[in-house]
């Protein structure tokens, strides 16, 4: 699969400032497709373009967004997964207000880079161009745009176009672009059906890549789909990359069960939560200060819900302040660590901050306490955040994909980071590249030694135990299995626990036959020699005994373990010198005779076809006899 390069610009800045105009001067595409953004000639929900720039990227993808304030939840939509900005000021209007609350949000969502476009040049005079250039220095001094280009033009006459364009190349080739490792996200802008192809959504990929053919996971709802058809730039491609707008065809769901701010996702890393744990950022421009569980209304993504915000480090926050604090959603989010959010006031909607996830799992946090362990996670260098994270994971471990997203580490670096920890024991892998902490795997060791401590107490005359035992009662979720085999591995290795096939023991432990366990062992192999192969059943068996049924099958079951007894049946046990014999019989028969029938064998060995039988399909698995039709052959020479 290759990579190249993949940048997502996106316009802002205020109504009516000529946003789309510029898009469409730039790529020939106009981002406005509603009927009702025609009629009102305004941006009323996010368009998409995209621009060529040979030689600098691959693709180059532009979300246009509304600039009314009465949209702004659709602009900060657009705005969240984009690589970089295409700020526009009209030179006629100058800074107007949803100009400075575009730049906020910009901020908030950790934009690093972007041009700033001038427009409508063509409707003002040089002095007034020059006033509003110095207008917009000054707004967006200290600020990510600080050093970014400001450049005069005119969708109108064309004027300064091919100069923005410029830019923007300078800005997309100095742009990072995202890794495609690890998991794939996409938060869904848009759905929609097409006639003979189903449901499509539409979105920036802000991490991973997917593939034609690859199972998603829909969340918050959690809907397994697969991926029929991927476009990325209008044309079909095979794979969707981190930094692309795609859409991805989805035939196996309604358009009614996805929605905008919904997340398609690689099935397992991500999960919705309700509590975030958080930095919060403010405005500069806030008029009053965050208090104590204002409800707010949380963007992130593409998605809006609505929350309060518990501060952890205060009863208040003011103006471009910065604190930690517990977000409590009112609907599930789809985060992972290091996202970034915007957040507006629950009434009047206005843009009072942002912030950074630091964790989208945390316990209930209270102040002064919650402060201190949410400041100490925030703080934690990266191989303490892999431990972190692989401790609370415990037993069940974590896929190197779902470690990275949780510690917002590169694929890379995490590699390196594992194989150091690894190398102080602090780590260890499994298959499948799952990681685990050696503190799990040491626990499930103790474990393990415990539960064959108990088993081998309770049955002291099993020289060795069902595998299977064990682990229903050490690993009975599938998901700790992979930690069972690690810790039992190591045991074996080290020599704690000796392992057969499907049969365990402790290395310090041999069957023990005293007592009443002794006798009775006694009296059930004399009666199995005297019957032959016409022997009881366990239940027959078990009166003689003066036990029940089932402790006379454990019985049978540890002689046979021992070697004593065959199991030729579920229920049909055999002294292990009859077997022999028996055996032994059939096959000097078959060197002479070559087949065998039920009737012959019968005369044989003297037993019933009840007993004969079993005893048969038994040679038979064990790569004694072939049965032909009727009849029995030799499958293979005796001692060849």
């Amino acid at each position: 699969m290759t990579t190249g390069r993949h940048i997502i610009f996106g316009t802002a800045g205020h109504v009516d400032h000529g946003k789309s105009a510029l898009v469409l001067a730039l790529t020939g595409t106009d981002p406005d497709r509603l009927a009702e953004e025609k009629a009102r000639e305004m941006t009323i929900d996010l368009g998409f373009a995209f621009l060529a720039l040979p030689g600098v990227a691959d693709t180059v993808a532009i979300v246009d967004v509304p600039g009314h304030e009465m949209f702004i939840r659709n602009m900060v939509a657009g705005a969240s997964g984009v690589d970089a900005a295409l700020f526009v000021v009209a030179a006629d209007e100058g800074v107007m207000p949803q100009t400075v609350e575009h730049l906020e949000v910009l901020r908030q969502l950790g934009i690093a880079d972007g041009v700033v476009a001038l427009t409508k040049i063509d409707r003002v005079a040089d002095p007034r161009l020059d006033a509003v250039q110095e207008e917009t220095a000054k707004l967006i001094a200290g600020s990510f745009l600080e050093q970014a280009a400001i450049v005069p033009a005119s969708a109108t006459t064309g004027e300064g176009v091919e100069e923005v364009r410029r830019a923007m190349a300078d800005v997309a080739a100095r742009t990072e672009p995202r890794a495609s490792a690890g998991p794939f996200r996409l938060p869904i802008d848009r759905v929609f059906v097409l006639k003979g192809v189903g449901t499509v959504v539409t979105g920036s990929v802000v991490s991973g890549s997917a593939t034609v053919g690859d199972e998603m996971e829909c969340l918050p709802g959690g809907r397994r789909v697969r991926i029929r058809n991927i476009h990325v730039h209008e044309q079909p491609v095979r794979h969707a990359l981190a930094g692309q707008r795609a859409a991805l065809n989805l035939p196996d769901v309604a358009k009614d069960e996805l929605h905008r701010g919904d997340v398609l996702a690689t099935p397992g890393p991500f999960a919705p939560s309700t509590m975030m744990d958080v930095r919060v950022t403010l405005a500069r421009t806030l008029r009053s200060p965050l208090e104590q569980r204002d409800r707010v209304r949380l963007h992130h993504g593409t998605a809006e819900v609505m929350g309060r915000v518990v501060l952890l480090e205060g009863d208040e926050m003011r103006a471009g302040g910065s604190g930690l604090a517990q977000l409590r959603l009112e609907s599930p989010l789809v985060a992972a660590p290091g996202d970034r959010f915007v957040m507006r006031s629950y009434s009047p909607m206005t843009v009072t901050g942002g912030g950074t996830i630091i964790d989208p799992h945390p316990p209930k946090r209270r102040k002064a306490r919650g402060a201190a362990a949410v400041a100490e996670r925030e703080e934690l260098p990266p191989a303490e955040r892999a431990m972190d994270a692989l401790s609370s994971a415990g037993p069940h471990g974590l896929p190197v994909a779902e470690l990275a997203l949780r510690c917002s580490l590169p694929a890379d670096e995490l590699h390196s980071i594992l194989d150091d920890l690894c190398k102080q024991d602090r780590a260890r892998p499994g298959r499948q590249a799952a990681w685990f902490s050696e503190t799990a795997v040491r626990e499930m060791e103790s474990q393990i030694v415990q539960c064959l401590e108990a088993l081998h107490a309770d049955t002291p005359v099993h020289a060795s135990l069902p595998l299977n035992a064990v682990i229903e009662v050490v690993a009975p979720s599938a998901a700790k299995r992979e930690c069972f085999r690690l810790a039992l591995d190591a045991l074996t290795e080290g020599g704690v626990v000796v392992r057969s096939g499907d049969r365990v023991r402790l290395a310090s432990h041999a069957a023990s036959w005293t007592g009443e366990a002794a006798a009775a062992r006694d009296e059930i192999l004399r009666r199995l020699l005297d019957n032959g192969l016409a022997v009881p059943s366990p239940e027959e068996l078990a009166p003689h005994l003066s036990v029940n049924p089932k402790e006379c099958l454990r019985l049978l079951d540890a002689l046979a373990a021992s070697g004593d007894v065959v199991r030729v049946a579920p229920d049909m046990f055999v002294h292990a010198q009859v077997v022999a014999h028996a055996t032994s019989a059939v096959q000097d028969y078959l060197q002479r005779q070559r087949t065998m029938t039920i009737g012959e064998c019968r005369e044989l060995l003297g037993a019933s076809r009840k007993y004969l039988l079993p005893f048969l399909e038994h040679l038979d698995s064990a790569g004694i006899t072939t049965r032909r039709g009727n009849h029995r052959i030799l499958a293979r020479r005796p001692n060849g």
